[in-house]
């Protein structure tokens, strides 16, 4: 008796969790009234701009075909944009009621009902967009072309079904890390980046499949729970869950090995100059908490900006930079290497639930110090005249763009 209570009370956390996590993917803004909201909205989503672009140069287009796709989606955005207003006036009433009633429960059903249909129109809008385009690729070697264009919309989406997978590095798309670095004229790492979009595109195309799937298949119990909770999650349900996503974290660990051993290759064919900046790219983006620039680093790169520095000022920071520098790099590897052991360990968790992170919250911790350190250091060196002229370089230093266009929107 006591196991079945605990059975169902865990369960109800996890549903709670859960549909946190879901409305946070699609519909963030309509959570803001209760404090959860992800700082995202659906509209990041959608296809980007600079994602049609990047589609047109794939398959060649002409200026007329490049000016057409371009209205395509401009339709398209618009399309999407009125869907996604309607969706976010619909959940905002629901969860209104919801305030008023006190009843938690009963908004399960419109709100499962909603967001399926809600999915189902942007999954429309997408296959309408693609059909469109591909229509315009008239060419024999456009039309050969389009399933890269394919394959680049998955390495977009796959970022959404990562959250799910919850692997370091496994939806990093290294075509984007090569337009950041500017490889574009290596031929070797041309050749290389066709090899990995091939091989990783059956495994986005799988995760994405489970990650939706998941999704539309919790909708489904959302709207059972407005009726009957103990039916939408029982047992049988919840082992089907964990099955789903024990099967996300298994391709996830299969595009974590295919990102790191392209990255590999594609490093080695670099010349010397860009190999330690792929590197650093590589890292940010698979573990991003870890090798985002610290509170120390943006508190140098703000100090050497000042006109006002003498020569002795300059090169203090040069030797604080290496030493900050041989410091964090040991503990940033040990930090990556923590966080990659921790989510090997989370196999039958939900999200890690249960897990002992104690060594990765002890490096954080380490790290937050060691970053106080410096910053001590760097503002002792300045005077109080630049002290006021320094930028404000609070905050984390998260690209949240940069996370945003994995979803293709931005």
């Amino acid at each position: 008796m006591a196991a079945s209570m605990t059975s169902r009370v865990n369960a109800s956390m996890f549903v709670r969790t859960l549909i946190v996590f879901l409305l946070g993917v699609v519909a963030s803004p309509s959570l803001a009234q209760w404090g959860m909201s992800t700082g995202t909205d659906a509209m990041e989503m959608a296809i980007g701009r600079e994602s049609v672009d990047r589609y047109a140069d794939l398959l060649g287009f002409d200026d007329v075909q490049r000016d057409t796709a371009k209205m395509l989606h401009s339709d398209y955005l618009d399309q999407f944009k009125s869907v996604n207003d309607t969706f976010t006036e619909a959940m905002q009433k629901i969860q209104e009621e919801a305030g008023q009633s006190g009843d938690w429960q009963k908004m399960m059903k419109p709100m499962g009902t909603i967001m399926e249909g809600f999915f189902g129109k942007l999954e429309d809008l997408e296959e309408t967009f693609f059909s469109d385009l591909k229509m315009l690729a008239m060419e024999p070697a456009q039309e050969a072309a389009f399933v890269r264009v394919e394959r680049a919309r998955r390495r977009e989406t796959v970022g959404m079904a990562g959250q799910m997978a919850t692997i370091s590095g496994a939806t990093i798309d290294l075509h984007e890390i090569a337009r950041k670095v500017e490889v574009s004229g290596n031929e070797a790492a041309r050749e290389a980046l066709l090899a990995y979009e091939a091989e990783i595109d059956p495994v986005n195309t799988r995760l994405i499949d489970a990650a939706f799937g998941f999704m539309r298949d919790n909708f489904e119990r959302m709207k059972k729970m407005g009726e009957d909770e103990t039916q939408a999650w029982n047992q049988e349900a919840m082992e089907k869950m964990q099955e789903v996503m024990s099967d996300m974290r298994d391709l996830g660990t299969q595009g974590k090995n295919i990102n790191a051993r392209y990255a590999r290759q594609i490093m080695q064919m670099l010349p010397a100059e860009q190999q330690s900046d792929w590197d650093r790219e590589v890292k940010r983006r698979t573990w991003p908490t870890v090798y985002r620039d610290s509170s120390a680093e943006r508190q140098m790169d703000a100090a050497e900006k000042l006109d006002s520095l003498s020569s002795e000022q300059r090169e203090n920071l040069a030797a604080i930079r290496d030493s900050y520098q041989r410091e964090a790099t040991p503990m940033n590897e040990r930090w990556a290497k923590a966080i990659d052991e921790q989510q090997a360990d989370q196999e039958g968790n939900w999200w890690g639930w249960g897990n002992d992170d104690s060594e990765v919250d002890e490096i954080e911790s380490e790290r937050e110090e060691l970053d106080d350190r410096f910053v001590e250091r760097i503002r002792a060196l300045l005077t109080a005249e630049q002290l006021e002229d320094m930028p404000d370089v609070g905050g984390s230093g998260f690209d949240a763009d940069a996370v945003l266009r994995q979803f293709g929107g931005g």
